[in-house]
């Protein structure tokens, strides 16, 4: 098996380009970790699907993975992917599952690049769980500010918070509606497509914010 050595990471949920990294984020100082080449159609699935990998595959990154850290030195279940000319790091939960995802610098994924177009394909056994149709080109900023006023929405649906929904509503389709399922879905639809009264539900939640 390959490894590279001396590499950062930050492991998200969501996969984001090295640029959109954050300065709050919990970077990982990798020691040593797996490198796996594969093809570029697999290397696609893995990146933007949910996966799970079967158990000869996780027998073989087990405990693979070694961290600079003076707690917790090694990762269960990590490793790198490539295909040759884009390459990304994975770490699955205990059931197997690519949860976190992770881009790497510009210099060191060009050099791990170098290394990985000589390597082999490795035959990789594992079971599609969910396939992204569609691709996100969706920025950090965007996802997290979806998320921010999905999250809002619900706690004004949850409360029963008549008014501010009825308002908001109106604000939006300039017409008085008095069905909260109604308003709900229609908002979270407006919200989840990124039209035009996205900025408007999100300034009517900074609004309150302040004034709370």
């Amino acid at each position: 098996m390959t490894y590279i050595y001396d590499i950062l990471l930050n492991f998200e949920k969501d996969f984001f380009d090295f640029f959109e990294w954050n300065n709050n984020d919990k970077i990982t100082h990798i020691k040593k970790i797996p490198l796996i080449k594969i093809s570029s159609h697999e290397f696609d699935l893995f990146k933007n699907s949910k996966i799970r990998f079967k158990k000869f595959f996780l027998r073989k990154i087990y405990n693979k993975t070694e961290q600079f850290s003076p707690k917790k030195d090694v990762i269960t279940y990590a490793f790198l992917i490539s295909n040759g000319y884009e390459v990304i790091a994975i770490k699955l939960n205990k059931n197997g599952i690519n949860t976190y995802k992770s881009s790497l610098l510009f210099d060191e994924e060009d050099e791990i690049t170098n290394i990985a177009f000589k390597l082999e394909k490795t035959q990789i056994e594992y079971v599609i769980l969910k396939k992204q149709k569609t691709t996100s080109f969706k920025t950090r900023k965007e996802k997290t500010q979806e998320k921010n006023i999905i999250n809002s929405l619900n706690n004004l649906y949850k409360n029963k918070e008549n008014n501010k929904m009825q308002f908001l509503y109106l604000e939006c389709f300039n017409t008085k509606e008095k069905n909260l399922k109604k308003i709900y879905t229609s908002l979270k639809k407006e919200v989840l497509k990124n039209s035009k009264n996205t900025k408007k539900i999100n300034d009517f939640f900074k609004l309150t914010k302040n004034r709370g």
